[in-house]
């Protein structure tokens, strides 16, 4: 059994589990914490890819910050065991106050909680806030297409941050926000433009309701397009991973070109996210982002070969590698 003794009272790592689903932000929310220092403890993060490689510990090791990675699987899925071990070997080897988890982004946040309710992980953790990152933009998208793992991450949460809601009139946000607290009565719904406030507006400490969190912080601001396939009760019996390394030196403009094609065909079966690392001709190494119509790309510090992984529906890989390759 492994416990943290301080002034000879046994005291439980803190945990606090991001979900959210794929391509809301949640890598951005938490690299946006850190940076805005809003974890003053010293953390870990366990960091969950559903396929073969991970993109986003590559990306949070700029932070500095420990990164553990499981891969292969969703930890509230068949790999829990994994993820148990996982936590005892951050704990038993490294001083920590507080574990960050992010899911999968096909992850059912009620099933992870459950994983921490079981004897092996609530001995020695004690999950602090279960925070649901919600794509602004594609919110009935989602809620029409993948309802069951959708509507699990929003009911199952205690925060849900909006991402993109710069992007929204006010009239949809705040018919966003209705139907969310329509889910999930409890929960705090953060609406706020990410870049024009502190992390702690976002991710607010402290025990609050809704009508306590608009007292102390003032509320903010404020496009939807294209449907996607049906949904399963499994991840793995809904979506498909799939992984490439691409060696060669790519432009920015083929890139996006490449994309803008694959967000307009279905040449490649369903590509509902794509991301990766990839070395441009001016020979930096650039990560990018890919959900069904939006692309982003920036340059990071990486050393490796490039790749890229896909996740969707009914995925033609020979055609994707042959188109990217």
């Amino acid at each position: 059994r492994i416990v943290i003794l301080i002034c000879g009272v046994e005291m439980k790592v803190k945990v606090d589990i991001f979900s959210g689903f794929l391509g809301a932000g949640k890598t951005r929310l938490i690299k946006k914490l850190i940076n805005d220092k809003y974890y003053r403890e010293k953390i870990a993060i366990v960091e969950n890819e559903f396929g073969e490689v991970s993109i986003d510990g590559a990306i949070l090791r700029e932070t500095n910050t420990v990164i553990t990675e499981i891969n292969s699987g969703c930890i509230c899925c068949q790999v829990s065991g994994n993820f148990k071990k996982a936590i005892s070997n951050i704990i038993s080897n490294y001083e920590i106050d507080r574990l960050i988890i992010e899911p999968t982004g096909v992850a059912k946040l009620s099933e992870l909680k459950r994983v921490f309710e079981e004897k092996e992980l609530n001995e020695i953790v004690e999950v602090d806030k279960l925070i649901t990152v919600v794509d602004g933009e594609r919110f009935y998208i989602y809620l029409n297409n993948f309802r069951k793992f959708f509507v699990d991450q929003i009911k199952a949460a205690d925060v849900i941050v909006i991402s993109r809601s710069q992007y929204l009139d006010k009239e949809k946000l705040e018919k966003i926000v209705t139907d969310i607290n329509g889910l999930n009565k409890k929960a705090i719904v953060v609406d706020k433009e990410w870049s024009k406030v502190r992390a702690q507006e976002l991710i607010p400490k402290g025990e609050y309701n809704q009508k306590e969190y608009n007292k102390v912080f003032r509320r903010a601001y404020v496009k939807s397009n294209k449907g996607v396939s049906a949904y399963n009760d499994s991840a793995e019996d809904t979506f498909q991973t799939f992984a490439m390394s691409i060696s060669r030196s790519i432009s920015r403009k083929e890139l996006i070109s490449k994309f803008n094609f694959v967000a307009n065909t279905n040449s490649f079966g369903e590509i509902i996210r794509a991301k990766g690392i990839v070395k441009l001709n001016d020979e930096t190494m650039n990560q990018f982002d890919f959900s069904l119509d939006e692309f982003s790309i920036e340059t990071v510090s990486y050393e490796g070969e490039g790749i890229i992984s896909f996740i969707g529906v009914d995925l033609n890989k020979d055609e994707i590698t042959k188109f990217f390759q």
